[in-house]
């Protein structure tokens, strides 16, 4: 036993910290050496976790202990209470019979347990309690982060790039002027037509400070250490929420309160609070950026780039995209049909619909310029043209779907009617359970179907009311806008919704028509 260790093990979690200075480090330290000092432990030697919950046995603190231990260079462990040993109960239980094999006394002082008297069988019961201890304090935090969330309040650490703390309430983000207009020209240049690791190239280049040495001038450790810019802090950057002035909580979650590895949520599970803090990109800029950025998966290829059209043209039979298709050793380059690209020659659904890129861009470039023009030149002509053939369009449509709304919320209210009867004859003996459990079910989903399709018929009116807002929009576009002689990724995205090509007619040349449709963002479908 000569030159063997006693080991005084410490630990202490930030939710143990909360019951107050008799679980800190240092009064565990000075209960544990006068225990020792007076039972006679002759080599005692300290061994701290701070800040690490009992959970999880990741500790540096008890991983030092357990290499003495494996070494067999322990021949007794104090600490305070078993909880600071672990809340895991089967974790602390095979740790204990270790130790019994291996004739390591081990002593909780405030618990009375004292191996080499024997373990008395209320220890395994002390184990369990402060592994619930654990669970019950997982959920009371998870339920306060929640609250918190929904009323609004930030749950991370620091800001999001773009943002710092307000001196005056850490808890309230205002804007870092400087890293926001970074954020703003990041949004532009994706506008432009680059992708993820262009930006951030430009941005080497300039010699802007990346989030983390940013972050860092404000005062925040944030443990990131990158100074250059990464495709993959852009990516994250073009799909933030946040920038819109919203908080988001619960992107991620652990499947268990013994969990180290969080996991990402769904987007539907996300806690999303809107106006808790200024906006830097505005909504339509950012929209767009998530259409361009779902849209166009790759920016350019060995072949050269793109094109500014990619992404939102579309078969007008299929729907699929249309994707460029071009010959290394030619100059040639259509746009087609994606579906029949890829498919084999006799399993193919779709025709060609193929359109050659040095006519499409032109006529795109000539439209947009036409429209623009006669908006910006006649305003209220070009305001009644859109008001009217929305009205052609659509006035039918709505007046159908407004009669059908109104048909869906009778039969609801019907239903509502019916089951109540149903649940009143089930109940006085008149209608058995079985009859009643079959029509219950067949009225129920009746009546979950029709919520469904009255809450898209709702939408689609909300939409058609809103025409008029949509042409101020678009008229703002236009006024902001007024260089449109070169047809730009940006440009094509600020205008335009979706291209949609029809099936060419004729051979090649003069003799060939083809129909395309172009749908503006705001107003559509304008006719020539």
């Amino acid at each position: 036993m000569e030159g063997k260790i006693d080991a005084l093990y410490c630990r202490l979690s930030r939710d143990d910290a909360l019951n107050g200075e008799s679980n800190s480090i240092s009064n565990q330290r000075d209960l544990l050496s006068r225990y020792a000092r007076e039972n006679g432990y002759m080599n005692p030697r300290v061994f701290i976790d701070d800040g690490f919950s009992g959970t999880t046995f990741d500790r540096p603190g008890w991983q030092q202990l357990i290499q003495e231990v494996d070494e067999g260079n322990v021949k007794a462990i104090l600490v305070k209470d078993m909880s600071r040993l672990g809340r895991d109960y089967l974790r602390v239980g095979l740790y204990m019979e270790q130790f019994a094999d291996q004739d390591i006394r081990l002593v909780a002082v405030n618990d009375g347990v004292d191996t080499s008297k024997g373990v008395d069988d209320f220890t395994p019961f002390r184990n369990i309690m402060a592994e619930w201890y654990a669970r019950d304090i997982s959920k009371k935090i998870k339920a306060s982060m929640r609250t918190k969330a929904l009323a609004g309040k930030h749950l991370a650490c620091y800001p999001v790039y773009g943002y710092k703390q307000d001196p005056a309430d850490k808890s309230r983000w205002i804007v870092d002027e400087v890293a926001a207009e970074v954020v703003r020209d990041i949004y532009q240049l994706c506008m432009q037509g680059h992708g993820p690791c262009q930006i951030a190239s430009i941005l080497n280049e300039r010699g802007i400070d990346s989030p983390s040495v940013r972050q860092h001038k404000n005062g925040i450790n944030n443990r990131g250490d990158d100074t250059r810019w990464g495709g993959s802090v852009i990516f994250q950057i073009l799909r933030r929420i946040d920038y819109l002035g919203h908080t988001v909580s619960g992107r991620t979650s652990k499947k268990s309160y013994k969990a180290n590895r969080s996991c990402q949520n769904e987007r539907e599970k996300w806690i999303i609070t809107e106006n808790t803090h200024e906006q830097i990109v505005d909504t339509e800029t950012w929209e767009r950026v998530q259409r361009l950025r779902e849209a166009t998966k790759r920016k350019q290829t060995f072949l050269g780039d793109m094109g500014p059209l990619n992404g939102i043209m579309f078969c007008a039979d299929c729907g699929r995209r249309l994707r460029i298709s071009r010959d290394a050793k030619t100059t040639s380059q259509h746009y087609v049909c994606s579906s029949y690209m890829t498919a084999r020659k006799e399993e193919r659904v779709c025709t060609l619909h193929n359109t050659p890129r040095h006519f499409i861009e032109p006529l795109i470039l000539g439209e947009i310029q036409r429209i623009t023009e006669f908006a910006r030149e006649r305003e209220a002509e070009f305001v009644a043209l859109v008001e009217k053939t929305h009205e052609r369009v659509a006035d039918s449509e709505l007046r159908s779907t407004k009669g059908e709304l109104k048909k869906a919320n009778k039969r609801t209210a019907e239903l509502d009617v019916i089951i109540r009867k149903l649940y009143e004859d089930n109940a006085t003996g008149r209608i058995p359970d079985e009859l009643f459990d079959r029509l219950y079910a067949g009225y129920a989903t009746e009546q979950a179907q029709l919520k469904v399709r009255t809450t898209e018929l709702a939408k689609h009116i909300e939409a058609e009311n809103e025409k008029n807002t949509s042409v101020k929009r678009f008229l703002g576009l236009v006024r902001k806008y007024t260089d449109t002689s070169e047809l730009t990724a940006e440009i094509v995205r600020v205008f335009i919704d979706r291209i949609v090509v029809h099936q060419g007619n004729g051979r090649r040349g003069k003799n060939r028509t083809q129909q395309i449709d172009v749908h503006f963002n705001c107003i559509g479908f304008i006719p020539a």
